[in-house]
């Protein structure tokens, strides 16, 4: 449903003058003052009324959002997870910027052995341990000292034990010591992003859904290879 409504969005024009012709035909070829003819009046009269909206007020900035490839906005990160689980289950790779994702782990070992057993590989960017900036992010979401600094040092030794379990692909962690980053989660078709805020929780934040076919998807994605290849930015948190 999500692909036709995209469409139609994309050639929103085209359909504009099928629906006009489609009335057009109805006023010209039946009875005129029959039930169809009237039909055929009223489509012509809507369809007007559409095109000269989309003109004077509403096309530029419809474009702007398929371009962009905006799907969805979700009032918490919590409520983006259902449909970023359901991606997940047709996923291949994923190229993630997080904290210790404990949850995700949790829930969704299946899925991300899934994707290493088929050859996929999952790469994190996270935050280094015990940093400033880190310590600083705990404290602007009124969490535990340390509580994050835990949760990242469990995501290391969890993916340093699933590399061990011999799959054909493998996780790699980067970490780095600047200001925290906006959470990104990109798969081969979604990306889900959302930034972090002071005073709430990772979970409780304002969280985006963009497609895989425009301009948003290119973007992070670009974002991301030029963060994990950057080695003064990050390094490589499963060296021995």
């Amino acid at each position: 449903m999500r692909n036709v409504k995209r469409y139609i969005q994309k050639n929103s024009t085209l359909a504009e003058i099928v629906i006009f012709l489609i009335g057009l035909v109805l006023v010209s070829f039946v009875k005129q003052g029959g039930i169809l003819s009237n039909i055929g009046s009223s489509i012509i009269a809507s369809s007007i009324v559409i095109f000269m909206t989309d003109v004077l007020i509403g096309k530029e900035s419809n474009e702007s959002v398929v371009q962009w490839g905006l799907e969805a906005v979700y009032k918490t990160r919590g409520e983006m997870n259902s449909n970023c689980d359901e991606y997940l289950k047709k996923a291949k790779k994923l190229d993630i910027i997080a904290f210790g994702l404990k949850s995700w782990r949790d829930s969704q070992q299946a899925q991300i052995d899934r994707i290493l057993q088929l050859g996929g590989s999952i790469r994190i960017i996270t935050m280094k341990p015990g940093c400033a900036s880190l310590k600083a992010r705990e404290r602007d979401e009124f969490e535990t000292e340390n509580g994050i600094s835990h949760s990242i040092e469990q995501l290391i030794e969890w993916a340093k034990s699933i590399n061990n379990n011999g799959f054909k692909g493998k996780i790699e962690v980067r970490y780095h010591d600047h200001l925290p980053l906006d959470f990104l989660f990109i798969m081969d078709n979604r990306v889900f992003t959302g930034p972090y805020e002071y005073g709430k929780g990772s979970q409780q934040t304002l969280s985006f859904e963009y497609s895989n076919t425009c301009s948003a998807y290119e973007y992070y994605k670009s974002y991301f290879n030029d963060l994990w290849a950057n080695e003064e930015f990050c390094q490589d948190a499963l060296k021995d």
